[in-house]
This record gives structure tokens, C-alpha cells and sequence, in this order.
């Protein structure tokens, strides 16, 4: 599985209706589910970012239909990057040190 990082800004629909995110997020878990993209948090945060979630995906297309499903809702803007574990970096690290230094 990949890991993703999704970075959220709050709208203006966002705000008007932040009493409706909690449902919408317990919502778009379950459904995320069927898809086989697990939801493995999503937080309120303080500072520049209004909320960040953390997805795990087989792939990027469900990772992206996950992410796109969040901007459909008009609540967010979102940002995502993908996450790469120690273990991941270090195959990197031995693959570059191997094939390119």
C-alpha cells in the first residue's frame, strides 16, 4: 500500500457548513472503503493547513478518485503528496548508491 498526505484549506462552503464535515468524513471513509483506499486519519490542524488526512492506496488512480471526492464536496482545496516510509528510502538510497554514484 501507498501512503498518501492530503493537505486541506478551508472554503467558504467550508466554513458555512463545518458542522457537516465530521458526517462527511465518516461518509467518504466508508465509501473509500469499497474503493480499497483506507482512510487512516484525518485531522482539524492549526496554522496554514485547515485539516490534513492521511490515505493509504494500492495505487495512484484510487488515491487520486479518493482525493478528488474531497475537492467534489466543496469544503476543501487540497494538496497531496505521497509518503514514503524509512524502508522505502532506504531501497532508494541503495538503488542510487548502486546504479548513478
Amino acid at each position: 500500500m501507498e501512503t498518501y498526505v492530503i493537505l486541506m484549506g478551508m472554503t467558504e462552503k467550508g466554513l458555512d457548513e463545518i458542522h457537516k464535515i465530521p458526517g462527511f468524513v465518516e461518509s467518504l471513509s466508508e465509501k473509500m472503503k469499497k474503493k480499497n483506499v483506507v482512510l487512516k486519519g484525518f485531522y482539524k490542524v492549526m496554522g496554514e493547513i485547515d485539516y490534513v488526512a492521511i490515505i493509504e492506496s494500492k495505487n495512484d488512480i484510487d488515491a487520486l478518485g479518493a482525493v478528488m471526492a474531497m475537492g467534489k464536496s466543496e469544503y476543501f482545496t487540497t494538496t497531496t503528496l505521497k509518503a514514503y516510509s524509512m524502508p522505502q528510502m532506504k531501497d532508494s538510497i541503495d538503488i542510487y548508491q548502486n546504479n548513478f554514484s
